[in-house]
């Protein structure tokens, strides 16, 4: 297994987990979808024909606000673990392609 499947991977057990446990299914579907897409696109199942670094920002920004949104939805210990694991997949994949379209 390649280590830069890890966090992919990571998004989407935690937003799969928040969409059979939350009750605010929306953040979770949003977050299965983009998870989903970034885990293939990482994978190279897919190739996007857009510039990738912004189709990747996209899809960070979209991890983020489902797992803030969903983190302020949830009360239960595992949920609010999942949103804040999508949380932080979607901020890291946001800097880190920003880092590296600025320098």
């Amino acid at each position: 297994m390649n280590p830069s499947y890890t966090l992919p991977i990571a998004a989407l057990v935690a937003s799969v987990f928040l969409l059979f446990t939350a009750h605010s299914r929306l953040a979770a579907v949003f977050a299965v979808i983009a998870s989903g897409i970034e885990l293939l696109l990482v994978t190279g199942t897919i190739a996007v024909h857009m510039s990738i670094a912004h189709f990747h920002v996209i899809l960070g920004v979209i991890l983020l606000v489902a797992g803030v949104f969903a983190y302020l939805r949830v009360s239960a210990k595992a949920a609010v673990s999942a949103a804040t694991v999508l949380s932080l997949v979607g901020l890291s994949q946001v800097l880190h392609t920003l880092r590296g379209t600025w320098t």
